[in-house]
């Protein structure tokens, strides 16, 4: 009888597993899988952004260096604007930039008059994939010769 009861006993620990609890580990894979994929949009749009705002430094920094490669004199004080960079390259449709530059005094103040010194500063800007208008900033200062 004894015998009986250790056979029924483990009998029912090697019973299997059941529809139960095949279904909780679906559902656990399942909300863990789509956790997983929901970063994967965030991941791309800061990799997105990422790569807008290297491509805009890359097109400051062109300009800052056409700028810098000028003779002192031939830098006129004002703005300028570039209200697209398509001329540059069809890619860069999206950006635009613009140039201001300044007379500075021994303080790195603008000032109305030369000193001998020329603050330039570029901007270029582009419209982010969350339609918001993101910008880089570069600036330099030159001094007369």
């Amino acid at each position: 009888m004894l015998l009986g009861k250790k056979l029924i006993i483990k009998s029912k620990l090697n019973r299997g597993i059941s529809i139960v609890e095949i279904l909780v580990v679906i559902a656990i894979l399942g909300i863990s899988v789509f956790a997983i994929i929901g970063v994967f949009p965030f991941g791309l749009s800061i990799s997105r952004y990422a790569e807008f705002e290297t491509i805009a430094a890359n097109l400051a920094q062109s300009k800052l260096e056409e700028l810098i490669s000028k003779p002192y004199e031939e830098l006129s004080i004002g703005t300028t604007t570039e209200p697209s960079l398509s001329a540059l390259d069809v890619d860069f449709a999206n950006f635009w930039r613009t140039g201001v530059i300044n007379y500075l005094n021994s303080d790195l103040v603008d000032t109305d008059q030369d000193l001998g010194l020329k603050k330039l500063e570029v901007t270029v800007y582009w419209m982010d994939p969350k339609r918001a208008t993101s910008s880089v900033t570069l600036v330099s200062v030159i001094s007369h010769r």
